[in-house]
């Protein structure tokens, strides 16, 4: 067992999510733990399970090993905490953190930061989550409850693999489990949330009809197909004008060079995890090489319209 983590019992419902979308039946609180009850909303752990499969599937300019945390918003009302929304804010005490803070509650000026998450295959906190849990609470939430989730990715069990803790008031540099939580929606949530969990991929075998997320990622590969297939005619056709197997067209060649400098930089590692502020000079380069290509263009059809006009007509130019 952790020695930071003096309590391990956590509540999990015995039901999947999907089956919580649709029934949401939890365990009644006794009168007296009403007030220290945690609602915990299923949209913020959809958001939790999207922040993760984009950053681990590489969907997101963050590394596939990053860690996966952000922070959780909702209200407090005599020591219950309801959790009704999860943002990939960073985790750290900075104007930056700040700023989108304010912005989650301009728009939501009743969400307060009531606690944070973290996403991974661990089953329990770390010493660096206790550190975290106890700074955040300090300047976020200091005379009030402040959670910590940690949402298990791999799990063999069908409960909800989700854990709620808080520091013990008595020791600070310890995280207990918070027994006392269920799960809460309201009725657009369990929608959503159905709909989600029902999406399936069209088979060859079953004639189901296409989501929009399928219907978006057959219609991004049909395209990638077909561009592909135009650029190996390109490049044949270069290949084969450099070798002299047919003969030189200077107009289709100028076209082809207008073309590839309309592509931006292809690099063999992603600049942006390594040096954004390179890839954006590079972009600014890019632009800069086509508005140049744009200009030479005008130029060589002004002086061709000229060669065809008497030496009286040149000298107005």
């Amino acid at each position: 067992s952790s020695p930071f983590l003096a309590h391990s019992r956590v509540h999990q419902p015995s039901r999947l999510l999907y089956n919580m979308s649709s029934s949401m039946d939890v365990d009644p609180c006794p009168a007296g733990e009403a007030e220290n009850t945690v609602e915990f909303h299923a949209l913020a752990i959809v958001h939790m399970s999207d922040q993760y499969t984009r950053i681990s599937c590489g969907g997101s300019p963050l590394n596939k090993d990053d860690p996966v945390v952000g922070l959780l918003f909702g209200t407090r009302s005599n020591g219950a905490v309801e959790i009704i929304d999860a943002d990939d804010i960073p985790t750290e005490v900075s104007d930056a953190t700040k700023q989108q803070i304010a912005l989650h509650q301009a728009v939501f000026p009743q969400h307060a930061v009531v606690g944070w998450y973290r996403v991974s295959v661990d089953n329990q906190p770390t010493a660096h989550d206790v550190q975290l849990t106890r700074n955040l609470k300090e300047h976020f939430a200091l005379d009030g409850r402040f959670l910590f989730s940690l949402l298990q990715v791999k799990s063999d069990s069908e409960a909800l693999p989700l854990s709620l803790y808080e520091l013990d008031t008595s020791n600070g540099n310890v995280l207990i489990g918070t027994e006392n939580w269920k799960l809460e929606t309201s009725e657009p949530e369990r929608i959503g949330v159905e709909r989600v969990v029902r999406e399936q991929t069209r088979t060859k075998q079953k004639d189901e009809s296409y989501s929009a997320f399928c219907t978006q990622v057959t219609s991004i590969q049909t395209s990638l197909q077909a561009m592909n297939e135009r650029l190996d005619v390109l490049i044949t056709y270069l290949e084969k004008t450099s070798k002299g197997e047919i003969p030189s067209n200077h107009a289709l060649l100028r076209q082809v060079q207008g073309l590839v400098c309309q592509l931006g930089p292809i690099t063999a590692k992603p600049l942006v995890q390594e040096n954004p502020a390179l890839l954006s000079h590079m972009a600014v380069v890019a632009k800069t090489v086509q508005a140049v290509q744009s200009y030479t263009e005008k130029c060589r059809a002004l002086y061709e319209n000229r060669g065809s006009v008497g030496h009286r007509e040149q000298r107005r130019y």
